[in-house]
């Protein structure tokens, strides 16, 4: 599914706003959910993940709005479309080379592979660090707004 045109024209209008950049342009987001979707968010325990402009999120997250449509908590999809906006700006292959050996660099470091080691190295890596601090600021940018709560 693809956003609502307001919703995407909210989210470019924050991050026009946020990159302080008139000619920005968001571009055109896929999102799956489903079966597979699911299974592989379920798999390596996230709530959403995306590669390039393709962005899965675990269906748990949708719910149906007063209009019968499909709505996702605004933090993740601001977080989830931020890295869709570092793939643009990194290159696919270089973005997902920088994140792996960011978050291997960082458990290397921690020298241990239990579940907390892997969460705090996930946490760690900069452009989850990145992301966290852009959808922290979209929620406080929506609310000065007073737009709706989801999208």
């Amino acid at each position: 599914m693809k956003l609502a045109t307001s919703s995407h024209q909210k989210l470019e209008t924050f991050f026009r706003e946020l990159l302080n950049d008139e000619t920005f342009r968001l571009p055109v987001i896929h999102f799956y959910v489903g079966k597979f979707t699911r299974f592989f968010t379920w798999i390596v325990k996230v709530h959403g993940i995306t590669f390039g402009c393709r962005i899965y999120i675990m269906p748990k997250f949708l719910s149906l709005n007063e209009n019968n449509q499909l709505t996702l908590p605004l933090k993740l999809a601001a977080h989830e479309i931020t890295h869709a906006l570092q793939y643009k700006r990194e290159g696919f292959i270089k973005f997902f080379y920088k994140y792996l050996k960011s978050f291997c660099g960082n458990l290397r470091r921690k020298k241990s592979w239990d579940i907390i080691s892997r969460q705090e190295s996930y946490l760690e890596i900069p452009f989850e660090v990145e992301a966290r601090e852009v959808s922290d600021k979209f929620v406080e940018w929506n609310e000065r707004n007073k737009s709706i709560d989801s999208i």
